[in-house]
């Protein structure tokens, strides 16, 4: 044998190694997350999530590895798997839960609520903790955490800190959580680092679509950016709001010894005016009780194929004038100014890559979601959809009409039903269409069709899981949910 030839058999031998040490490294790694993330047998933690956009569930992996971390056996659970052995045989329970819309629990969380919170348990050997995500903005905040909370100790079960509401993620909040975390275990937990990569956006064009609507007005804004893009068909947008430049320029001039340019376009710059300096107090001491402006999320209805990002946005009106996010991108920001602004994956909302019947559903805004699933299914030259969509008046509402004529003309719709509710004395929704068009929907649900939902929750989409209840019954929407086929991005 040539040396040559030795050293070539050597280097495949050692390559053959390699690839069966990581075969057995990725078989282990299997083996732990099948069987000590998801086998409550052998876990003192049960670390269970209710997700609608994927914070809780991200927020309840972290708990769960650094627990593990710990020393601790620990199982993971989604709550639509969650069964009531689950919860007789586990002595610690740790819940990462979200509240939905008006109050209301996940959609993956349905079952849990129909099936297990209506059942009267002994579960006094139980100990838990409560992670609530929710938003202050929504009226019965956090209330499905508080009503899980309510639930285990009708059931006897012992709480081992007070539940932890965390309002959009609030850091201090969620550092509430992990410090509690810390005492009961005795162990230093390593805080969780999000990475949320922030772009710079120019806005490129802008203009109402709904003129001479009698509701509020509706915008269309397209926004570009130097960096490659990239997002599915049901991501959010979230923008950094920001104070427009006459506002800026009018606080500068009033208080224009002091030089803050630059901390203030971001700035609650109302709650600015109604706080002089005080004197006592260096302008950073003054500077810093303003909290920043928060930030607002939209639906994406474009595709990155498109070149740009697309918003649909509605005017919303408050007691000192527009609102923050939807004043701030109609009005205030302006032609080729820059803002902040970054790319939510949502899970919960995209779409599956095959050639099933789709539904999509929505109203007002919420054609921006619908939108971009039509044009991906479009792009991947899928042509079984139906679009119901609602809004006040065809006149003046019927927002992207040619685009959906278009879809039609090439066989892309086979169906489009709209329901404008001011067309007529009395008032017709897309839940009405639902009602009208049952058969198709019972035909096209038994073909395998998924839903999708898209626009306001109150009313709409509340009227729509209604109607789709009574149409196709409590166990088969249930159904639908557990195999991910209907899915909502509703507000």
């Amino acid at each position: 044998m040539t040396q040559p030839l030795f050293w070539v058999i050597c280097a495949l031998f050692f390559l053959l190694l390699l690839h069966i040490l990581v075969i057995i490294y990725l078989l282990r790694r299997q083996y732990f997350t099948r069987h000590v993330l998801s086998s409550p047998s052998v876990a003192s933690y049960l670390v269970v999530y209710a997700s609608q956009t994927g914070q809780a569930e991200m927020w309840a992996k972290h708990t769960a590895e650094q627990l593990q971390v710990a020393g601790k056996n620990v199982s993971l659970v989604d709550i639509q798997q969650l069964t009531k052995h689950h919860l007789q045989q586990s002595n610690t329970i740790l819940w990462v839960v979200s509240t939905y819309g008006q109050g209301d629990a996940p959609d993956t969380a349905q079952d849990f609520v129909h099936k297990i919170l209506v059942e009267n348990l002994d579960l006094s050997q139980l100990s838990f903790a409560i992670l609530a995500l929710g938003d202050k903005r929504y009226p019965n905040f956090c209330q499905f955490g508080q009503t899980i909370e309510q639930w285990l100790l009708q059931q006897n079960a012992q709480s081992l800190f007070p539940t932890i509401n965390v309002d959009q993620l609030n850091s201090r909040d969620l550092e509430q959580w992990l410090n509690a975390l810390e005492q009961l275990t005795l162990t230093e937990f390593t805080r969780l680092a999000v990475k949320k990569q922030w772009i710079e956006l120019e806005l490129a064009y802008r203009q109402q679509i709904n003129a001479g609507s009698c509701g509020e007005a509706i915008y269309k804004i397209q926004l570009v950016g130097d960096e490659d893009l990239n997002w599915s068909s049901g991501d959010i947008l979230e923008i950094q709001c920001e104070n427009n430049r006459a506002e800026i320029q009018q606080f500068i001039e009033t208080h224009s010894q002091y030089d803050f340019s630059y901390y203030i376009s971001k700035l609650a710059i109302l709650n600015l005016r109604k706080q002089p300096i005080n004197k006592n107090n260096s302008f950073a001491e003054w500077i810093d009780q303003f909290e920043v402006l928060p930030k607002r999320e939209y639906s994406i209805a474009s595709l990155p194929e498109n070149g740009l990002i697309e918003l649909v946005v509605r005017q919303q009106h408050t007691e000192v004038g527009l609102g923050v996010g939807s004043g701030w991108l109609t009005v205030g920001l302006e032609q080729g100014q820059i803002l902040s602004a970054a790319i939510r994956v949502n899970p919960s909302f995209h779409l599956s890559k095959d050639q099933r019947p789709s539904i999509f559903i929505g109203n007002g805004t919420g054609i921006a979601g619908l939108l971009a699933h039509l044009r991906q299914r479009e792009h991947w030259g899928f042509k079984r959809n139906w679009l119901i969509f609602g809004e006040r008046q065809r006149q003046f509402d019927h927002l992207y009409q040619a685009e959906i004529n278009y879809w039609q003309q090439h066989g892309y719709l086979e169906h489009v039903d709209y329901a404008f509710s001011r067309d007529q004395m009395e008032k017709v929704y897309v839940q009405d269409c639902l009602k009208t068009h049952a058969a198709r929907l019972i035909a096209w649900v038994d073909q395998g069709a998924a839903i999708y939902v898209c626009g306001s929750l109150k009313g709409m989409a509340s009227g729509v899981d209604q109607v789709l209840e009574e149409l196709l019954g409590i166990e088969q929407l249930q159904q639908l949910k557990r195999e991910q086929r209907y899915l909502r991005d509703v507000y």
